[in-house]
């Protein structure tokens, strides 16, 4: 019996154990380690360098929240005047144009107005004249309506031949346009808070003659603004002890009983040298 050679056996047996281990390191399942690289030298035996493969940088995420701005508040509205309102204050701003706060500068009002003749122009007797000439420039009366004819106006019932309530009705307030209010009472009294005055108001202040041994004069005087609180304005010629002179004055305070013009020119013991007037009542004529 032929004999096979030991050594032949071996080397094939070597080659088959080679080849089961190829077929197992390239299993698909098998994880592959990192790469280097190798960095060499061709001009020296320096020893290799190893060079980590670069890695990626992580980046800060994106917001993606909205960016806010500020939305521009609307400007506040102006309020809008009304027509009367409108009127009203036209009239305030013409009467401020016949403030005078010296003696010297209201006699030049009164002649600026032009009423009479010279020297009859002065502001001691331009009451009437001068509630004209705030209305006219207003536009609550006629361009042609006379501050001559309204100059020393009589209104008085016991007196003959005064003829003012004609001229009253006839060239200035009409009675088909304005409604005429006699009250009795003294302006000082009267409770103006249960009737208050409005602008555009013309009234005549009666004197009570027999009231004192000073009886007094009559007054003309127009409502030339009520402001918020009720208070009653007027623009007139004063004589407060400097001299006449024309000023902005509240006649009555709703909230505050006895203070305010009407109350001064009644009161026999604060007037002063304003004189007196309205003790007989008043006169108002409003636009209906």
């Amino acid at each position: 019996m032929k004999r096979r050679p030991v050594g032949l056996l071996a080397v094939l047996l070597a080659l088959i154990v080679l080849a089961g281990c190829a077929l197992v390191s390239s299993s698909p399942w098998q994880t592959a380690a990192p790469t280097q690289i190798v960095e060499t030298s061709t001009t020296s035996m320096e020893p290799t360098k190893l060079i980590p493969s670069p890695t990626s940088t992580a980046l800060p995420p994106t917001s993606t929240q909205p960016i806010l701005t500020s939305t521009p508040m609307p400007p506040t509205p102006t309020p809008t005047l009304t027509a009367q309102q409108q009127r009203e204050e036209a009239l305030h701003e013409a009467s401020l144009l016949f403030l005078a706060d010296t003696p010297q500068k209201a006699d030049q009002i009164a002649r600026e107005i032009n009423y009479a003749h010279d020297p009859n122009e002065s502001a001691d007797n331009a009451c009437g004249p001068l509630t004209v000439a705030i209305l006219k420039a207003a536009d609550y009366l006629p361009e042609d309506a006379s501050e001559h004819d309204m100059w020393l106006l009589c209104l008085r019932d016991d007196i003959p031949g005064c003829t003012g309530m004609e001229k009253l009705q006839k060239q200035y307030f009409p009675p088909d346009q304005y409604d005429y209010i006699r009250v009795e009472e003294s302006v000082g009294k009267y409770n103006f808070k249960k009737n208050p005055l409005k602008p555009g108001d013309w009234l005549f202040l009666f004197a009570k003659w027999d009231y004192v041994k000073y009886p007094g004069f009559d007054h003309m005087l127009v409502v030339t603004r009520v402001d918020e609180a009720g208070r009653a304005y007027t623009v007139t010629n004063l004589n407060r002890g400097e001299g006449f002179l024309i000023t902005e004055e509240m006649l009555y305070d709703p909230k505050r009983p006895g203070t305010g013009l009407f109350y001064e020119l009644t009161n026999n013991e604060i007037r002063g040298p304003l004189g007196m007037t309205g003790t007989g009542g008043f006169l108002l004529v409003r636009h209906k």
